[in-house]
């Protein structure tokens, strides 16, 4: 039997390496043997863990399901039709939306994940204009077009990301372009669906600060010392 010499945990003869510590073993008096019997698997079984996550979609499902039959039945039995409820309807079914696919998939991509999200939220946004019927239609003119620039903007940092065409502290500048982009977007939508032209008024504020702060990130990013005193102070 023997122990690491770091932290003293017992190992099994097969080990070459604490699989605590990780310092390799060494034990002149026992030569590991040619076909080492393995303690514990190298993996964990991916039945298993596909199962875990199907159950986690299913408890969520469940979740969501109940408060929302709740509420349409309290909303129908009250007032012989449904109108409070629809919007609670609506929100619990983006949520199930934002929340159940990504356990739906072995592995995590950006379409499955991020196609229904943001049709869920253009659902939710339509059904909000559909029930209050206001006078000026604004899901055309502004809700869709502000989703879709924010799932193309939060798509391109992530695949740019995924595919590590961008990487460290050009991540963060990466965000902050496309944070001033979408402000400087709902600006002009905004602008136009009221005064009925194209202008750039408070988004200035958000898009300059955001454009300076990004460049300090790619400068930083470009420098190997900078970078690495960073790194250090912030215990990284």
């Amino acid at each position: 039997m023997s122990y690491c010499v770091n932290c003293g945990v017992e190992l099994a003869p097969s080990e070459k390496q604490c699989p605590l510590c990780g310092a390799e073993v060494m034990n002149p008096a026992q030569p590991a043997p040619e076909n080492p019997w393995q303690p514990y698997p190298h993996r964990d079984d991916p039945l298993i863990a596909q199962i875990n996550r199907r159950f986690i979609a299913a408890m969520i499902t469940i979740a969501l399901t109940f408060p929302m039959a709740i509420c349409l039945a309290i909303d129908y039995s009250y007032s012989g039709q449904l109108s409070w409820s629809l919007y609670v309807a609506g929100a619990l079914a983006m949520l199930w939306c934002w929340l159940a696919p990504g356990f739906l998939y072995k592995k995590a991509r950006f379409l499955p994940v991020m196609l229904p999200i943001s049709c869920s939220l253009l659902g939710f946004l339509y059904l909000v204009e559909y029930l209050t019927a206001p006078a000026t239609r604004w899901f055309v003119p502004l809700a869709m077009p502000l989703v879709l620039l924010l799932t193309v903007l939060a798509g391109t940092v992530t695949i740019l990301a995924r595919r590590s065409v961008i990487r460290g502290f050009a991540i963060p500048a990466a965000i902050l372009i496309g944070s001033g982009l979408m402000a400087a977007g709902t600006d002009l939508l905004i602008t136009q669906l009221r005064e009925q032209h194209w202008i750039v008024s408070w988004s200035w504020f958000v898009l300059l600060p955001s454009l300076a702060g990004a460049a300090i990130f790619l400068v930083i990013a470009r420098r190997q010392k900078m970078r690495t005193e960073i790194l250090k102070r912030l215990h990284i």
